[in-house]
């Protein structure tokens, strides 16, 4: 299993931060995954972009907690069409500048010879992979993601806490339903004995 340890900012992606703690918008495009080993003595902080890309990772899901400065960002990809497999050893975040509509390199992290193997799709193995990034913001205010338009993609947070809802409000119906057939036994049970009374 692949360890990537901490996540670290490009030297543009603390531009781009600097930027956002001015006002501007922070917005998170799109990640990407790769097979590049880290040079030895490569500075991550100089990297704009991904070692070796391979394969666009879409983000699905984003938690931004009130005041602790950090961004949750859950991202995604399978290997639809996929003709090559390859080892995943680097991941990358992107973000939009907002003065130049590039997209920055925001942050990344390598696993180096743990990362995780994906097949190519000509193999018997359909594969999802999902990845939970926390990303510093500091105290930006503004911060947006451009989500995956494929409803299929969702968490295993995302779908247990759908199931909850759904057993809260079925529940809560339930319940209500209950109380009103207690209610009418009860009717019924009183008209009865005053029938029998008369």
């Amino acid at each position: 299993m692949a360890i990537f340890g901490g996540v670290e900012l490009t030297t543009a992606g603390k531009i781009l931060l600097a930027k956002a703690m001015t006002g501007k918008t922070l917005k998170f495009t799109k990640g990407y995954a790769g097979n590049g080993a880290l040079p030895e003595g490569q500075s991550i902080a100089d990297l704009t972009d991904l070692i070796s890309p391979r394969r666009e990772m879409e983000i699905t899901n984003m938690d931004v907690p009130a005041d602790i400065g950090v961004a949750k960002i859950t991202l995604m990809m399978n290997n639809k069409e996929l003709v090559q497999g390859f080892l995943l050893r680097e991941i990358g975040l992107f973000a939009e500048d907002p003065d130049t509509g590039q997209q920055i390199l925001y942050c990344y992290c390598n696993a180096g010879d743990t990362g995780d193997p994906i097949p190519g799709q000509d193999g018997p193995d359909a594969v999802y992979y999902g990845f939970n990034i926390s990303v510093f913001i500091e105290q930006v205010k503004d911060v947006k993601a451009v989500f995956a338009e494929n409803p299929l993609h969702v968490t295993y947070i995302q779908l247990n806490k759908s199931l909850d809802e759904i057993y809260i409000y079925m529940r809560g119906k339930i319940n209500s339903l209950q109380r009103q057939i207690d209610t009418l036994s009860e009717l019924i049970m009183k008209n009865s004995i005053a029938h029998l009374a008369s």
